[in-house]
């Protein structure tokens, strides 16, 4: 992996991002309270897209930062925020990273593969266009809890209706026996009553949770998106990465190459979480910090990799604690 063969032990700390729904009001505090200079980041984001980004991620309301369009930026701000806490502060650079769908944006926001005023932009976008895919109650997702990714697939054909085109897949691979399948809402409601069935035999799932999002993201749906989405991320001024970046649709680590085609397919197609986190175990993670609200990933990384540290950053308690770690030497 090129200069990434440092003798340094702290280049076995692979950096990573939450995706949306892992916002709630307040998630700003600790960083604008503990380092006011994280306002200017959150002023240049504001800046960037016109609307008040420090405002929806301290004080809300809730609903507006439900919006994926509001959604989006926000975390991606405060999940970089973060970031540029822990490099100015304990002088971090991390040997990898790695994001959950928007979270790959933040990772390479943090590479230096854009700049954040560009970031932020396209994610706005990427959130309108996102929001507005598929007319309200014809879409949706559902979290297939307990069943394997193979059966998930099986159970996802099964709900499919060929004649009729209306279809479910899978659509993020979180973890092991956690896969969220999405589609048409229909098909979406038969994968359901399939697994709900007690005699479903192998496709008896342990629990089917439907979500609350607006769309069915990273399914065929999504297509339109994606084709419109192409044109905004060709305007990007593409930059050298610092550290390479595993891409949701492969799980492949890239410190070079091109983006457009990855985050243009990364709109519908899954997200192969589970397989990202494999391969940056696989070139040598030994410790993953997450960067944003909540701990989604770090709980979803605990049922991926065994013997590997985890560290969130969400509060000063966190960051205390990475700080330890990194002065102990990766004991």
């Amino acid at each position: 992996m090129g200069s990434h063969t440092s003798p340094n032990v702290k280049h076995t700390i692979s950096a990573v991002f939450p995706g949306q729904a892992s916002q709630y009001v307040g998630m700003s505090r600790t960083l604008t309270d503990q380092f006011p200079w994280t306002v200017q980041i959150y002023e240049e984001a504001s800046d960037a897209i016109k609307e008040n980004v420090l405002k929806l991620c301290a004080e809300g309301p809730e609903d507006a930062l439900q919006l994926t369009k509001n959604q989006q930026p926000c975390i991606l701000t405060t999940s970089y925020a973060w970031f540029q806490v822990l490099k100015k502060t304990l002088d971090f650079s991390p040997f990898a990273a790695g994001g959950h769908s928007l979270g790959e944006y933040s990772a390479l926001l943090a590479s230096g593969a854009m700049s954040l005023s560009e970031a932020v932009r396209l994610v706005r976008v990427r959130g309108e266009l996102m929001q507005n895919a598929v007319p309200q109650g014809k879409g949706k997702m559902a979290a297939v809890l307990g069943l394997s990714d193979d059966k998930v697939k099986e159970l996802c054909e099964k709900a499919s209706e060929k004649g009729s085109g209306s279809f479910v897949v899978p659509a993020n691979f979180n973890a092991p026996s956690q896969v969220v399948i999405a589609g048409h809402a229909e098909a979406v409601d038969r994968a359901q009553s399939i697994a709900s069935d007690p005699n479903a035999g192998e496709l008896k799932a342990r629990k089917v949770v439907p979500l609350n999002v607006s769309a069915p993201f990273h399914s065929p749906l999504m297509k339109p998106v994606a084709e419109k989405f192409t044109s905004h991320l060709q305007t990007i001024q593409w930059k050298q990465r610092a550290f390479p970046v595993v891409h949701n649709v492969d799980a492949q680590i890239r410190e070079e190459g091109d983006l457009v085609g990855l985050l243009t397919q990364q709109l519908d197609h899954p997200v192969l979480w589970t397989s990202c986190v494999s391969s940056l175990v696989g070139h040598g993670t030994t410790a993953f910090v997450e960067m944003g609200p909540n701990k989604v990933l770090t709980g979803l990384i605990k049922r991926i990799a065994d013997n590997v540290k985890l560290f969130s950053m969400d509060s000063i308690d966190d960051l205390k604690k990475f700080e330890t770690y990194l002065k102990e030497g990766q004991s």
